[in-house]
């Protein structure tokens, strides 16, 4: 028989494995990033899937379980907001490293975009739990 204590306990390890999925995703640059600075070129093709496989998939599996447990959305402030649209942005530098790569053919170096799409990613996380701790402080003054 399936009880609501079940299902609560099913929904809250999908949240865990979506973590650890966006963790194992951050993660997988490490082994890029160590070859990079001995000197190697590895690809990034080889490195990109499994990456957004863990973030992209880690994100929306944690958004399921969040609607499973019933755990009502947050408010959206100004720098909830403005933190998303930096992320957006961090995502976005993509676009003409892309098209210059692929499109054009071009011999295009991930170094001159990777600057911009982590100072849009993490100043963006920054922002969203600048925003997550503020509202915390003011949930708990009521």
């Amino acid at each position: 028989m399936v009880t609501n204590e079940k299902i609560y306990n099913t929904a809250l390890m999908r949240y865990r494995l979506g973590n650890l999925l966006i963790w194992l995703g951050v993660l997988t640059w490490l082994p890029f990033i160590v070859l990079r600075i001995a000197g190697e070129k590895p690809s990034l093709f080889w490195y990109l899937p499994f990456h957004l496989v863990g973030v992209v998939g880690g994100s929306r599996l944690r958004a399921f379980a969040r609607k499973e447990l019933g755990v009502p959305p947050r408010k959206k402030g100004r720098l909830h907001m403005i933190g998303h649209g930096l992320i957006y942005f961090g995502i976005l530098v993509w676009v003409p490293y892309f098209y210059l790569k692929v499109t054009t053919q071009v011999s295009v170096d991930v170094m001159n975009f990777l600057p911009y799409h982590l100072t849009g990613v993490l100043g963006g996380i920054t922002l969203l739990v600048i925003s997550y701790l503020i509202s915390r402080r003011d949930d708990v003054k009521v």
